[in-house]
């Protein structure tokens, strides 16, 4: 098992926003807990005033945009390990499989656990697995994401 190469977690809101391509109110992911060059931990907490919310829930979409969110995370901690200023750009490309098995609530907080499978070029096939904050899995997924250069 690698070593986590994070001393503590990324828990400003300036810190994540800085490594994620994407902009409020469109923000999905609001920790970083664990990083090493294959996997990663992050964390969000289901905000009150979330676009994607289904009622007090956070909606299918929302749990599947934490998720690709949380690989966009990993990634942007990496390019910040080798000097980028910036985060790259990118977009799931497919949604191998996607299983949701509850819907948190405004407030849960959801841990996800993100794993590269498979990196050709700008193509990376990653598996997320999120939790919620009682350690009950709640969503699994595996993706593609592309990441646009």
């Amino acid at each position: 098992m690698a070593e986590n190469l994070l001393h503590h977690p990324i828990t400003s809101h300036e810190e994540i926003i800085n490594l994620i391509p994407q902009k409020e109110p469109f923000v999905f992911v609001d920790t970083l807990f664990e990083y090493t060059s294959l996997t990663g931990v992050t964390g969000f907490t289901v905000p009150e005033k979330n676009v994607l919310l289904d009622g007090n829930k956070l909606a299918e979409s929302g749990l599947i945009e934490h998720m690709a969110q949380s690989m966009s995370l990993h990634r942007g901690y990496q390019g910040s390990l080798s000097g980028q200023t910036k985060p790259k750009t990118g977009f799931i490309g497919v949604i191998k499989t996607v299983e949701i098995f509850a819907l948190p609530e405004v407030g849960e907080k959801l841990k996800t656990y993100v794993q590269i499978l498979h990196e050709i070029m700008n193509v990376t096939s990653v598996s997320a697995r999120t939790e919620n904050e009682r350690g009950v899995v709640i969503a699994t997924s595996e993706m593609k994401t592309v990441t646009v250069e």
